[in-house]
Order: C-alpha cells, then structure tokens, then sequence
C-alpha cells in the first residue's frame, strides 16, 4: 500500500471497529479522568484482538469481546479465544498503531512465551480477574488431547515478524513441538484485518449448481422439491467458493475437525462407494431453482439445477468435510456421492426455513456405544452379575445406573477393564477418545476387554479397584499443587493401570480375599506413584509438555508405566511417605479357601504329578496352537503343594500359580489380543483325571470342603 492508501485503511478500520465494538470492550478499569488519547488507544487494540478473535474463531461481535483480557496482569495476552466445537486456544497479542506501523518486540515475544508456559502449567492465578472468568474454559481445552494452541499476533503493521522476536519464538515451537506439533504462531497485519472488515459489508446473497444423476424425484406440492444425489466433489466446489456463507441459514457453523468430522473426511477418501449410505445428506433451501436438462426433460434424467439464494441448513459438517477429502484426494471425493434434498421457499410463509433448519438438525443422535447393547455377551454379564453376586449390570445407554453398592454400568465396567490389561496403550486410547471402548477389531478395544467373556467377580472387582482408586487419588489431590494436582485429573487412567499391575491378575476370579488383600493395600499407597510421575514426565519429556498429550500417546504411556513399576518395585511400594489414608476397603468377603489352597491343603495332586497347558476358546487355540507346537514342553508343569505357587514350568523351571503361568505362556506366545485376566485353574489338566476345577468340584460333593469354606472353582 501507498501512504494514501495506508491512511485510508487505518481509518476504515477504526470506523469499523468503532461501530463493530462500541459498547462491547470493557473499559471499566479506565476512569473517566483518563486522557481521551490513552482511552481511545487502549479501546481500539482491545477492539483489534476481539475482531482477530471473531476472524480467527467465527465468533460473534458480543463472544469476541468476552475474549478479551487486555489490562494489568494480562501477562501479556489481550485475549484468550476458543474454537467453537475443536479443543484449540487463541493466544492473542494485538498492537494498534494511527500510522499502521506497529509491530512486535523481542519483548513482546518474551512475555508471550513466558504466559504460554504458565498455562500449560495450568498456574492460572498469575492472570487477572478477566482471565479467570475464562480459566474453566482453558482448563477444559488445556486437559483436551487433541490441544493446540496458537499464538496470533494482530497488529496495525505488515505482519512480518523482525529477527529478535523470531528467535525468541524459534526456541518456543522446538520446546514446546518436541514430540509433535502442539503450539503454532500466526500473524495478521493491516491488510489481514481490513480485508476481513471489507468483507462484513459484502453481499452474501450467491447461487449454486447442483448436479443430480439417474433417479432423482421431485415433489411440486406443498413447495417446489428435490431430491437426489451429488457427487462430493460438487458439494466441495460449493465450499472452496463460498466458505462459510453457505451456513447463513445453519443452526450449527462447521464446527472444525471433530472427532466425527475426522471420520468423514477418512470415510470419503478410504470408502467413497459407500459414503451415501452412512451419511444424511445435505438439506438446501432456496428462492429459485432451475433446471437444465442434459437430455429428456423428464423427472430422473441427468438434471443440472440453478439454485439462486441458497442457504445450506443441515450439512454443514459434511461440506466442509468434503472439501478438505478434495483436497486429500480428489479422484475418491468424485466417486463418493452425498444426498441432497432442494426446496424452493420462494412463497413459503415467514419462519418455515427456520423449521426446516431446526427439523433437519435435531434428529436422535447414535452413539458408538448403542451398538454394543446387540452384543450377546452383554446379557451373559447381566445374567452372571445377577446370578453370581446378587448384583445389577447395565449396559444399555438410557438406563438408569446402579447405585455403587448394588452394581455398576458398561462404561464402568469397561473402564475399569481398559485399566486392567497389561498394555499401557490401551488406557492412552481411550483418554484420548473414550469411544475407543467400543470399536471391535484387531485395534479396538472391545474386542480385548469382552472378547473372552470376563466373570462377573473379574468385572466387579475391577471397578471396585478402580472406585477406590479414584477415591484415594482425590484424597491426595487435596495435598498437591500446580503440575502434580494437574497430573492426577489428565494421569489417572494410567496411574489406575499401574495400580492394577502392582496387584496383578492372579485370584481376581477366586472367592477368597487374596487378592482383594493385595488391592487394598495398592489402594491405600498409591498416592507415592504421583511425584514419581512427575519426576518420571519431566525427566523424559520435559517440564513443559501438555499432560493431555503425554498420557494420550501410547507409546509414552507405556514408557512412563514401564519405568514407573520399575521404581515401585525397587522401592516395594513403601519406601516413599503413604500421601494417602487407607482408601476404603473394596467390598468385604467372607473368607473362603481358594481352589488351589483346597487342592493343596487336601493332598488332592501328589507332588510330582504332570499337569498340562489346554487351550479353553477358538481364539486362544489359533493365537497359541503353532507357538506350543515347537516345543511340548510348553504345555508341561509339575505340580508341588504350594498354595502360593504350585506350578513349575517345564520350559524356565520357574514356579507359577496356575493363572500367572497361563498369562506367561499368553506373553511368550506375543498374543495380542489376549484377555486381562484368566481362570487358570480351568486350563491345567491332570491327565485322566481332568481339570483343576473338576478336582475341586469332587472335593465339594464328597464334602471334604467342609461347609464353613465354601470353596469354588470358579
């Protein structure tokens, strides 16, 4: 720009920002004595970061004016913004300048920087009162996964950044990037802004074409109607031209890329054959539609339709998704077609586009979980809590839960399951998206949490774990601050699975208290495994990486799990100060012999005796069938009366109780999908005799049990 044209865009955007902002900033914190020079300036940089908010975020002119924080203890930030439906920040520095000249110093860039780190510390009491209007909001993006945030620098200048601020935000994005992409920094100069300004005042009216295949229909009455399919490459042509002024009549904006939208970008670039059939389609209503047959002007011949002030009111997400899989790939967009219904509303009463927008948007929403309540075994758990415990197991979504003392749901049971398997991964997936507990396949975890059926005792005493668990975590979170209270909320998914490997899997299916002893004592302690976290994250990864992140990553996970049970291991889980009461005991038990102590205490296997490996499902007999099959000694072991540990492997020489030797042999074979836990007394045979519950089961009938035990094999 020449000066002339500087000075005139200077003074368009003061006027719009003026007219935009006027009674919106919060201008409170300066008196009415102030110099009109200082207030105006203050205003119009506060104005200058909301209208950077509203550009950046889609925001309304009352919304963006919230985001602004501008005064004493900003820390250098005049506002914090939210992206409307993605877990993303907007950090924004703005500077205002009457001759357009300003720009960012390297001193700028060090409070920026210093303000950034204090967040991710989540230390919000350093901000003022502005900023703690907003802290819920930042806490819930900041502890988000998925995170990003963005530092944006809007200022009255070029834009470009001078080498002394650029050094100061090179070192931030390699601290802060280390392990992916997390922080970014964008700037918007004068020419940014006053094209956004410009562009408020432009006309939105446009129209569009539509082009419709073989069978499509139409409807004359009660309005003019259309329906049929378009390619999604058209439909993404609609949104590289016109943005987000097809949404104009929307009761939702493109909502950025969700969870569900990821899905159907991947659905149109991976599947584009089947798109239609999974998707609802785009609903467009407009003053004027005409059509321009390729052929025989006949309903269900190629058409080409001229829609003339269209508005677009169900299918934002799938426009706008269509048009970032064209960019992707655009042959498969191409092939993928999308279901568009057109109704012309020229004569239509006042009010009737807005039902048709409310109509389309509020329709029933299908969870991943709903699809699970077909799943035979669920009603086999239902059954087993009912039958085994006396207790209730809900696993469909709008069912009332049980209170905690007569049972638990799906979601619990299966969070408690997640914590339980021996991959750290699994609980990573799942912080980051809890839907990941329903997928079935290779890698969801469905499959490996209900694949083999899990007993009602194994559900049960998971979720108590977990219960107590939780309680002793916030009993301590009382005790902590700043990063160590912050790791408890993102952290305690894996710190619940590493409770669960101190205790291990052996007798969770077994009546007696055994295992139940070694919970709660785990419980009781876990409160030691929180600093050492701490020191584990920020050796490893640093004093300032984004705990949402660490403990959604799988690979990290299972570094810090693994490092985290070696040190509790050397320290044998005491050495550290107790930073917790005694949780709660986990539901107390009538004391009963296990089936191994039964076995043992009554001779029943003489010492010596061979025992052998069988495998109990399909899947186990394929995961494991060619891995035994190389060496037989696999499926041997010697029996000795031990209660503890009665097994003695053929192939190590090493002693085992009857499930943890299972769960070796589950591990030496790398079998992926193996269950968390097993009933290893049902997989040792005595050959000609049977099985160690069979043995068990004799002892019971012939009462050698004695009637006070009430011993199980179960």
């Amino acid at each position: 720009m020449h000066d002339e044209e500087y000075a005139l865009a200077v003074g368009q955007l003061r006027a719009a920002l003026s007219r935009e902002f006027a009674g919106l900033i919060d201008m409170t914190d300066f008196p009415s004595a102030a110099p009109d020079p200082l207030r105006e300036s203050a205003f119009l940089t506060r104005a200058l970061a909301a209208k950077a908010a509203s550009l950046l975020t889609d925001r309304e002119p009352d919304e963006a004016a919230a985001a602004v924080i501008d005064g004493v203890g900003d820390m250098g930030i005049d506002a914090v913004a939210f992206s409307i439906a993605t877990p993303e920040l907007w950090l924004i520095r703005a500077k205002w300048s009457d001759r357009g000249t300003a720009g960012i110093s390297a001193e700028d860039a060090d409070r920026l920087s210093y303000s950034l780190r204090l967040l991710t510390d989540l230390r919000y009491e350093r901000f003022n009162a502005r900023f703690q209007h907003l802290a819920a909001r930042v806490d819930e993006v900041l502890t988000s996964p998925d995170c990003r945030i963005h530092l944006v620098l809007a200022t009255m200048g070029d834009g470009r950044m001078a080498s002394d601020p650029e050094s100061v935000f090179s070192r931030v994005l390699a601290e802060f990037n280390a392990f992916g992409e997390f922080v970014d920094i964008r700037s918007l100069g004068l020419a940014d802004l006053y094209a956004a300004v410009c562009q408020d005042v432009t006309p939105k009216r446009f129209s569009v074409t539509a082009t419709m295949a073989d069978g499509w229909v139409a409807v004359h009455h009660p309005y003019e109607t259309y329906i049929g399919a378009i390619a999604a490459d058209e439909l993404a042509g609609w949104y590289e031209q016109h943005g987000e002024r097809l949404y104009e009549g929307n009761v939702r904006r493109y909502l950025g890329m969700t969870k569900v939208n990821q899905e159907l970008v991947g659905s149109l670039v991976s599947d584009p054959d089947h798109f239609w059939l999974f998707n609802n389609g785009v609903t467009v209503v407009c003053d004027d539609v005409r059509p321009h047959y390729f052929a025989r002007r006949t309903a269900g011949q190629p058409v080409r339709l001229e829609l003339t002030n269209a508005q677009m009111v169900n299918g934002a997400q799938t426009a706008a998704s269509a048009y970032h899989a064209f960019r992707q790939d655009p042959d498969a967009t191409a092939q993928a077609r999308v279901m568009l219904r057109v109704i012309c509303v020229k004569d239509a009463p006042d009010g009737l586009t807005l039902s048709i927008a409310k109509a389309s948007n509020t329709q029933n929403h299908i969870e991943p979980r709903d699809f699970i309540a077909l799943a035979p075994e669920q009603d086999l758990i239902r059954a087993d809590f009912a039958l085994t415990l006396g207790k209730s197991y809900v696993y469909k979504r709008g069912e009332l839960d049980p209170s905690p003392a007569t049972g638990c749901s799906i979601v619990e049971a299966a969070t408690a399951l997640a914590c339980a398997h021996r991959d750290a991964g699994l609980v990573a997936r799942v912080r980051a998206d809890h839907d990941h507990l329903w997928r079935s396949g290779p890698d969801g975890a469905y499959s490996k949490l209900f694949g083999r059926r899990p007993t009602a005792h194994q559900i049960w005493r998971s979720v108590q774990l977990t219960r107590a668990i939780g309680q002793a975590l916030e009993d301590v979170s009382g005790t902590l601050i700043g990063r160590e209270r912050a790791l408890i909320g993102s952290g305690s998914l894996l710190l619940n699975h590493i409770a669960f490997q101190l205790v291990g899997h052996d007798d969770i299916d077994e009546p007696g208290d055994t295992w139940q002893s070694r919970a709660n004592t785990v419980a009781g302690r876990i409160g030691t495994a929180v600093p050492l976290l701490r020191r584990l994250l920020d050796d490893l990864y640093g004093e300032h990486a984004l705990l949402a992140r660490v403990f959604s990553d799988a690979s990290r996970c299972r570094e810090l799990a693994a490092a985290a049970l070696d040190s509790l291991a050397e320290e044998g889980l005491s050495s550290s100060p107790v930073l917790t009461p005694p949780a709660r005991r986990l539901c107390p038990s009538r004391r009963r012999r296990s089936s191994v102590r039964l076995l043992v205490d009554h001779r029943r296997i003489t010492d010596g005796a061979r025992l052998v490996f069988r495998t109990t499902t399909r899947p186990e007999e394929q995961a494991l069938g060619d891995w035994l099959g190389e060496d037989p000694r696999r499926y041997l072991a010697t029996w000795v009366n031990d209660a503890r540990a009665p097994l003695i492997w053929a192939v190590d020489g090493e002693r085992y109780s009857p499930s943890a030797l299972v769960m070796r042999i589950w591990q030496e074979a790398a079998w992926a999908e193996a269950p968390v836990a097993v009933q290893g007394v049902r997989c040792w045979v005595l050959p000609g005799e049977g099985t160690l519950v069979d043995l068990v089961e004799e002892l019971v009938a012939d009462g050698a049990a004695g009637s006070g035990d009430g011993a199980s094999g179960s």
